[in-house]
């Protein structure tokens, strides 16, 4: 419920303080329900997503305010938010796996441009015997 309400406010209009695209990722709210932890990606920003989150966290009040006129609730938590990185280290893996295909290919272009030069094997490389 928060984590929509939070969504449709940034889409709606971003706050100054803020640029790029922020997105909820998602929501944790401790077990008596006092504190709210927001996880947010920021994407095409200008500036520093971490100093984006530290503008978050200090307009959290005003944030807060505004979410209670939208969702009806018992008590409104405490806003926290905190950079989502879960992209960033996917991103970052991806690109690693991506780096080793290529280490990989370029090993299988040299083993194969090291056999014979006709492109043809011997009977024992195909076997796998060397009787």
């Amino acid at each position: 419920m928060l984590r929509e309400a939070l969504s449709g406010m940034f889409q709606r209009s971003l706050p100054e303080y803020l640029d790029g695209m922020v997105t909820v990722v998602s929501v944790k709210m401790t077990p008596d329900i006092r504190i709210a932890k927001i996880y947010v990606s920021i994407y095409r920003a200008t500036t520093d997503p971490d100093l984006q989150v530290k503008r978050l966290n200090t307009h959290a009040p005003e944030i807060r305010k505004n979410l209670a006129g939208l969702v009806s609730m018992k008590f409104m938590p405490e806003l926290r938010f905190y950079r989502d990185d879960t992209l960033d280290a996917a991103e970052r893996i991806d690109q690693l796996l991506q780096a080793v295909r290529r280490d990989d290919e370029a090993r299988g272009l040299r083993s194969h441009h090291d056999s014979d030069e006709d492109g043809t094997t011997t009977p024992q490389d195909r076997d796998g015997d060397a009787d």
